[in-house]
């Protein structure tokens, strides 16, 4: 065998310095050192497995060490063998078959330069019995214009086969946020691979694996006597220049206001519509609040198309309109059709569904409502009023809170008087009135006025408006609730007498005749 004492890696002098300022995002990065794992594996998945085994996977394994300012990428792969090796590390560099999934010439060199100044790779080839150590320092290289590196080997048995890539004094070292958010895309993008078993992929240890939903099993929405079905459809579009996409679209048994969405894949590693940034075109998905926007989801595999050179984007070339109207019109046939369902279909969990929704908006709503301004209109409102309070009609005495409730509490200072308004969100009871109140009268000088204010949310009008409202719908319904009770609250307090009637009115037109 040859024995490789330098590696030439012009013309990328000057190319490593600009390197660094690429678009990446720290996953799209990391993707192409398991991108070219994976490509290793899958050319020689024969002759590893005729030396490991029928049941052997690829394994690729990063670690992240904030400690040492460090990133380490291994894997049991082919390894870079001695024919491919000069061209491995020069920038540019086109594969002789860039049919797969290194296809640039770019990834491994570019994404290194990105995260750190200073990397190395240490490779062992199948078959071979020499393991290959060559580093790059790009500020070095870039000063001295250095042309060439040299590549450290020592004798290793043939076979083991693995790479290793040492990132040394990262520039862009993930934090915990978006160590969450990197394990969420590469999960997202490696899910054909480590479904099927092809590949086991690993952060800091912990195992990275997509969870596929459930699909909603149902009758058709128009037609109630109908036997459910699972609302599942296998897609073949073909589009002009001989492109197509395949794969399937289904229906999320739990909407997802993040999670639904189509997830573009090529060549089975997917492209756009990682995790939570799913791809929904407007044209099918509608707005964010819609049904469609939270349930319908899908993978497709884009056949004939180019990508980015950081493959994070599909090259459409003027073609994304008519794929759009292709899919649009396979979701609405007759015999499955999925948008109309994803739309109408109704379920007695989807209010529950959006319970996070509900928790996040009155969150807000407690740090943002101008409480002081609340105070100040209130006192202005009593001012006005006259006479002594009346005690007709009391509501009941405090509520108690109850274990699905989303609740939080406001406090205002009026008039030298503390006053404490819960607010309670019921996610349980679907019999009781849409709006209830209880009140708590002031005990003695500067004692607390209690006010809760109470709202079903399983009620039929809340169903019929607000099971998928967003935080900012929520939050608005709960302001207008709590101004209804406080009003009433006010001219019960100025003398007037009924002064329930107008809740009371409500909740019983709400319940007859306006929730259909």
């Amino acid at each position: 065998m040859t024995k490789i004492d330098r590696v030439n890696i012009r013309p990328g002098v000057s190319m490593l310095s600009v390197l660094p300022h690429l678009n990446y995002k720290p996953w799209f990065a990391l993707g192409e050192f398991v991108d070219n794992a994976l490509q290793s594996f899958l050319s020689r998945k024969g002759d590893i497995r005729e030396v490991e085994g029928r049941r052997f996977a690829l394994s690729v394994d990063i670690d992240i060490d904030h400690s040492a300012q460090r990133i380490v990428i291994r894997d049991n792969a082919g390894g870079i063998e001695q024919e491919t090796f000069p061209r491995a590390f020069r920038p540019a560099e086109v594969p002789a078959d860039a049919s797969g999934l290194s296809e640039f010439g770019m990834g491994m060199k570019s994404a290194a330069a990105w995260f750190a100044p200073r990397w190395s790779v240490r490779t062992k080839a199948l078959g071979e019995n020499v393991e290959r150590t060559v580093r790059f320092d790009i500020d070095k290289i870039v000063k001295d214009t250095i042309e060439e590196l040299e590549v450290h080997s020592r004798a290793v048995s043939a076979d083991q086969h693995y790479t290793e890539i040492v990132l040394d004094d990262v520039r862009k070292m993930p934090q915990k946020r978006t160590l969450a958010k990197i394990c969420d895309h590469l999960s997202s993008i490696y899910r054909v691979f480590t479904r099927r078993g092809d590949m086991m992929l690993s952060l800091n240890g912990e195992a990275l694996t997509f969870d596929d939903p459930e699909i909603l099993s149902a009758h058709y929405w128009k037609r109630k006597s109908e036997p459910a079905r699972l609302w599942r459809k296998e897609m073949r579009i073909e589009l002009s220049g001989g492109r197509r996409a395949e794969g399937f679209v289904a229906i999320r048994a739990k909407g997802s206001t993040s999670r639904a969405g189509l997830a573009l894949l090529r060549r089975d590693r997917l492209i756009e519509g990682s995790a939570d940034e799913a791809y929904r075109p407007p044209e099918i998905f509608g707005a964010t609040n819609s049904f469609v926007y939270q349930r319908v989801f899908g993978e497709l595999n884009l056949i004939g198309f180019k990508v980015s050179h950081t493959k994070d984007g599909i090259r459409w070339d003027e073609s994304e309109e008519e794929f759009v109207s292709k899919l649009k019109t396979a979701l609405s046939t007759p015999d499955l059709p999925l948008l109309d369902q994803a739309q109408n279909w109704r379920s007695t969990e989807t209010a529950r569904e959006n319970r996070p929704h509900a928790q996040k908006a009155i969150k807000e709503m407690q740090e943002e409502m101008p409480i002081n301004k609340v105070a100040s209109a209130l006192e202005k409102v009593q001012a006005h009023q006259s006479g002594e309070p009346s005690r007709q009609e009391l509501p009941q005495q405090r509520m108690q809170t109850k274990e699905d409730d989303v609740a939080q509490r406001f406090d205002l200072d009026v008039l030298g008087a503390r006053w404490e308004i819960d607010l309670a969100l019921d996610y349980k009871d679907a019999t009781c009135d849409w709006l209830r109140i209880s009140d708590q009268a002031t005990h003695g000088p500067g004692g607390t006025r209690r006010i809760g204010v109470r709202l079903a949310m399983l009620h039929p009008f809340s169903q019929r408006f607000f099971a998928k409202a967003d935080a900012d719908q929520i939050q608005g319904i709960a302001r207008l609730a709590i101004g209804l009770v406080l009003s009433e609250t006010i001219a019960r307090d100025g003398g007037v007498k009924l002064a329930g009637r107008i809740r009371t009115s409500l909740n019983e037109l709400l319940r007859l005749a306006l929730s259909a």
